[in-house]
């Protein structure tokens, strides 16, 4: 029987504002990019990225229902005062202390609704949460909530409409990225990922093979005919290579145009493909782990990383590559060398993170066996946010490892400047290497990076003003070779890139006295009147790959 007829449920993300100044840790935010980009001011791109979770659910249910991404608690509340049976509130460890009070403002509100708790907060037990939850979700959502409602648990996934625009200089000059989502979970099982062990080390694939990949986007596009964007959503997305190699023949036999694919990758999963065969599949960005030199996880297998990056950068993918300080054998002079190697790959972006014992995780086990948690920052969730050290290190010190962390986020700023120009020159490496490449879709590739390039170069003149002069300098010559291979600016081109000092100069005034740095309020409704505007892509129920 379907419980669900005649109730309704309400879906949110935690609430704003963010910062620190809130209460948040310096690495909580809303945006994709603060973990990554934070040290390089107004040559960050910013973009909200919504609670897409909460609509894949929303999506995926019978019973009316209603998602809100960064609500006031003014907004929550109101919308509490609705009237659902469920409240679904997604959160995660750092964000415990912006949960317990909507769960309490349910509670005052709307006591007959029954909260339900979900996200990967929820690995922090039922001890902690019960007092605040009438239900908690763990593991993949959908399954949870249809059995709660007697829902059909059989019925075929369907994809959200979920898009993102981009801005830089506080202008939408990045275009509009749609989402995919092709899986969950990761069974690679390296210690601290709270991703791969939330779900029990299990890949749960949302997108079975290539061909479902394909018709995903292909009715993304439908939506939205000029999106070429594409985020794949998927721990590992290359590591089933039979489901990767699927996904290129179904686009090799598409009639799609070049494609910008962003994907989670590791060294063992893109090993297993050339670099051609990756420009192929659209694919020009990937976020590796680089983590630590002697890490020893079973992902970092394959292709040295040395190959492997300077291969990506010559076939005009970018490589954002995420590196992780505070591994037990790691002194400051290991971490120095480990960094100099990092960046002597030249990543077009990077991460650096405190290696964290996140709850539910066999590092997490580890430390609290061997008696090393430190109790100041475990009990403190809003530091879970991997700019603070939550352990015993036995060579570094909480404070020292901070330290130590920034330092290395200015540096690479300051050595390699700016990401998004280290993006264009990956561009342009990929137009000069693959434009008389013998196949047709990688030629086609090729000609949509120059383009890229050429366009970037508007953006060059006004930045110079604002990196120091070992950047200025390069950025001069990264115009000089655009320009070489492209042909010089028009007088269009020309014109625009006066605009963009006053861009820069506005972007930094936002963000000296804090203006407009909070995320947009988002609310959709599915099955309530009107009818949402989604995308309807039917889909098998998820499989399970241990692979």
């Amino acid at each position: 029987m379907d419980k669900s007829s005649g109730r309704k449920l309400l879906l949110s993300s935690v609430c704003r504002p963010f910062g620190t100044r809130y209460g948040d840790g310096f690495g909580t935010s809303y945006e994709g990019t603060h973990q990554i980009l934070w040290a390089q001011g107004p040559f960050r791109t910013r973009a909200t990225t919504t609670q897409w979770g909460i609509d894949f659910i929303a999506e995926n249910l019978r019973i009316p229902t209603t998602t809100l991404h960064y609500p006031t608690m003014e907004q929550f509340v109101a919308e509490v005062r609705r009237g659902y049976d469920y409240v679904g509130i997604a959160f995660v460890s750092p964000t415990l202390h912006k949960m317990i009070p909507m769960a309490q403002a349910v509670r005052k509100h709307a006591p007959h609704s029954k909260i339900v708790l979900g996200g990967y907060g929820t690995a922090l037990g039922d001890d902690m949460l019960a007092p605040y939850a009438d239900h908690i979700c763990r593991g993949e959502g959908v399954a949870f909530l249809r059995e709660l409602l007697g829902e059909r648990a059989d019925v075929p996934f369907r994809q959200p409409t979920i898009t993102q625009q981009s801005t830089l200089f506080s202008l939408p000059v990045l275009g509009r990225t749609g989402y995919v989502f092709a899986g969950l979970g990761c069974p690679n099982g390296c210690d601290f990922c709270a991703t791969s062990h939330y779900f029990g080390r299990r890949h749960i694939r949302l997108l079975p093979d290539g061909p479902a990949i394909l018709g995903a986007i292909e009715r993304l596009r439908g939506e939205f005919p000029d999106l070429d964007s594409i985020w794949i959503n998927d721990e590992d997305f290359l590591l089933n290579e039979e489901r990767g190699r699927g996904f290129l023949e179904a686009l090799r036999a598409s009639g799609l145009p070049p494609l910008s694919i962003s994907i989670f990758g590791s060294v063992k999963g893109l090993s297993q493909y050339t670099a051609a065969e990756l420009v192929e599949m659209g694919i020009d960005w990937v976020w590796v782990g680089y983590e630590g030199k002697r890490a020893g996880f079973s992902k970092m297998q394959g292709r040295s990383y040395a190959d492997l990056f300077a291969d990506l950068h010559r076939h005009g993918i970018s490589v954002l590559a995420s590196m992780i300080v505070g591994f037990d054998y790691q002194t400051p002079e290991i971490i120095r060398e480990e960094y100099e190697e990092l960046l002597s790959l030249r990543p077009s972006m990077c991460q650096f993170l405190i290696y964290g014992p996140a709850h539910g995780t066999p590092l997490h086990a580890r430390l609290t066996a061997e008696g090393r948690l430190d109790p100041e920052v475990i009990d403190d969730h809003h530091l879970h946010d991997g700019f603070t050290l939550g352990f015993r290190h036995p060579h570094i010190g909480r404070d020292a490892m901070s330290a130590i962390q920034r330092g290395l986020y200015h540096e690479e700023f300051a050595r390699l400047g700016p990401s998004v120009f280290r993006v264009v020159e990956d561009r342009l490496a990929g137009y000069e290497n693959l434009r008389g490449h013998p196949v047709p879709r990688v030629r086609a590739k090729a000609e949509h990076y120059g383009r890229l390039a050429h366009g970037a170069m508007a953006l060059i003149p006004g930045s110079r003003r604002h990196v120091n002069a070992a950047s200025s300098a390069w950025l001069a010559g990264l115009q000089r070779r655009i320009a070489a291979a492209t042909g010089p600016m028009t007088l269009a081109e020309r014109a625009a890139s006066l605009l963009v000092p006053a861009a820069i100069r506005y972007t930094e005034f936002k963000l000296r006295h804090d203006l407009g740095q909070q995320p947009e309020f988002t609310r959709r409704t599915f099955r309530m009147t009107p009818q949402p505007r989604t995308a309807v892509v039917p889909l098998p129920r998820p499989a399970f790959d241990a692979r």
